[in-house]
């Protein structure tokens, strides 16, 4: 499919309502099949689950429109509410993860290296810079606090862990070129070698532990990051059967599970399906095939008797891992009490920016003993939300001195209330926006320092686009916007949410021009950076 096929098939399925209708009901069938076998329970404080993706785009679920096998995840949108305008507060993991755990935007990281980098008088240029500071206030240790089992499985990715022992593995002479090679000198089923990620994966689960987690398994990274073919590939299983462990041990008691799967990201992960070893892990070489989701060979089977294309098994392994927790949810009668989130932590089409291709997420949330399921809604929500809408449905004040951007979803989610945000803000290196249910607006205003390297250059960027970094999915977001470099963009995202024609120079929207002006303003002045003429 080429690209203007992908980007009009996409804005086609947004414009209908991404209703799935068929795949959404079988899956809600199939979701209350596991349901069935729970006793009955008395109303308790809720776990809380937060599956969280990464890079997916909706083409890669079925109850978004698209032709893919996606039972489970069909299923718990058919029982919970599926958001259409769902966002994550930047383009970018690193940054993304940072306002989910900590229910602030990037640009307020306490880190002390960020804040040496960004004083009160320096803009900042939010992007793979924001690690979580030890002791400050998250997601997580405000759970414990408060008596909840907390536990987080998968990709970490916000920084605050120790990394020296991969740093001695891949100075070493038997892993050196490692990607390019399969000679038995670096094969990481060497007993050397697995004992090195053992150690590194025990020295992070420590680190990691200090931002308020009990438990924390399954730990890795985005799998090209190693360096070693080997390990160059996604390994769901061994993520899910960390998930399911914390789960069993946590079962009587509220908790708080963190689930991060490293797919979709690169490499592609139908490489992985085909090619990948599932007892390679980051924690060294396993006995045996973690035992939690189908072998990947009758997944692509089932995919192909099923009459889906085969190139979209992918989706279903990921679709497979959420399977395996609503099942040990089911096991344990728990699935009522528990609020599920399933989302990504930035889109693809446009990643590393803040259009609707790199922002706007597939966005789930269900709770079957509060919430009404079976929901499909235009409103806006954020990752930001996720953890205040937590704090709310267990009865948890936050602590008084937490800054918290995002807002309670509960009273929408229990239908209490229509709406819960008039705007959302998003920033990413040196761009901010915000948009409403119709209009997006983009302010692109180069800091001081990124204004003299352009003038080097004879006021040409070649090498950088919203931000400081070379992160290529901005390369296509540029090919595919005109207004790309335009200091003022604005959108009218209920005909154009691929974002082609920029209106801010038309004269007929100046009014709604000025309004989104107006209101980014007010975002950017709750900051203690500067932006432009925007706090000057």
């Amino acid at each position: 499919m080429t690209a203007q096929n992908y980007s009009m098939s996409r804005r086609e399925a947004l414009r209908r309502g991404l209703t799935g209708a068929a795949a959404v009901t079988g899956g809600a069938m199939l979701f209350q099949r596991s349901c069935k076998a729970e006793a009955q329970m008395s109303p308790r404080r809720p776990n809380i689950i937060i599956f969280h993706t990464d890079d997916q785009d909706f083409n890669t679920l079925g109850c978004y429109g698209y032709n893919v096998l996606t039972p489970h995840i069909d299923g718990l949108a058919g029982s919970g509410v599926r958001f259409n305008r769902g966002y994550v507060c930047t383009g970018v993991c690193m940054a993304s993860r940072y306002g989910l755990i900590t229910g602030q935007f990037p640009s307020r990281c306490l880190n002390p290296n960020f804040q040496k980098a960004y004083p009160k008088n320096v803009m900042t240029e939010p992007f793979f810079n924001t690690h979580l500071n030890v002791g400050q206030h998250n997601f997580a240790n405000v759970m414990k606090s408060a008596g909840y089992k907390t536990g987080v499985v998968g990709k970490w990715g916000i920084g605050g862990v120790d990394r020296s022992a991969l740093d001695k593995l891949e100075r070493s002479s038997f892993w050196a070129n490692a990607w390019r090679t399969t000679d038995d000198d670096v094969d990481p089923r060497k007993t050397k070698v697995s004992d090195i990620l053992a150690e590194s994966h025990a020295q992070q689960v420590k680190d990691i532990k200090r931002f308020g987690f009990d438990y924390a398994a399954g730990i890795t990274d985005n799998p090209e990051a190693w360096q070693s073919r080997a390990l160059n590939y996604h390994n769901p299983e061994w993520v899910t059967s960390a998930a399911l462990d914390f789960i069993d041990q946590s079962k009587n008691a509220p908790f708080f599970l963190y689930i991060n799967q490293t797919l979709h990201h690169i490499p592609h992960p139908q490489e992985s399906l085909f090619n990948g070893d599932p007892r390679m892990t980051h924690e060294g070489y396993l006995d045996k095939v973690p035992d939690c989701i189908p072998p990947r060979e009758e997944i692509v089977a089932m995919v192909k008797d099923k009459g889906y294309p085969e190139h979209t098994a992918y989706c279903t392994w990921m679709d497979e891992a959420l399977g395996a927790v609503m099942r040990k949810l089911g096991e344990h009668g728990i699935t009522d009490d528990t609020l599920i989130v399933y989302m990504s932590d930035n889109n693809v089409p446009a990643k590393a920016t803040v259009y609707e291709g790199g922002v706007r997420v597939p966005y789930i949330m269900s709770y079957p003993r509060m919430v009404p399921g079976g929901r499909i809604t235009e409103s806006l929500a954020q990752n930001l939300d996720l953890a205040p809408t937590a704090f709310a449905a267990a009865g948890i004040t936050p602590p008084s001195d937490m800054r918290i951007d995002g807002a309670n979803l509960m009273p929408y989610l229990t239908e209490a209330r229509d709406n819960t945000h008039d705007e959302l803000f998003f920033e990413i290196g040196w761009t901010r926006a915000v948009c409403s249910d119709r209009w997006k607006y983009l302010a692109l205003r180069f800091s001081e320092s990124a204004e003299k390297r352009r003038l080097s250059k004879g006021g040409n960027f070649p090498w950088v686009y919203h931000t400081g970094s070379l992160e290529p999915h901005q390369h296509h977001a540029m090919l595919w916007r005109p207004a790309f470099f335009e200091s003022d963009q604005l959108y009218d995202l209920h005909v154009d949410s691929d974002e082609i024609v920029n209106l801010s120079f038309k004269q007929q929207h100046s009014r709604v021009l000025g309004d989104m002006k107006e209101r980014l303003g007010t975002w950017l002045r709750t900051f203690d950076h500067p932006y432009a003429e925007f706090t000057g």
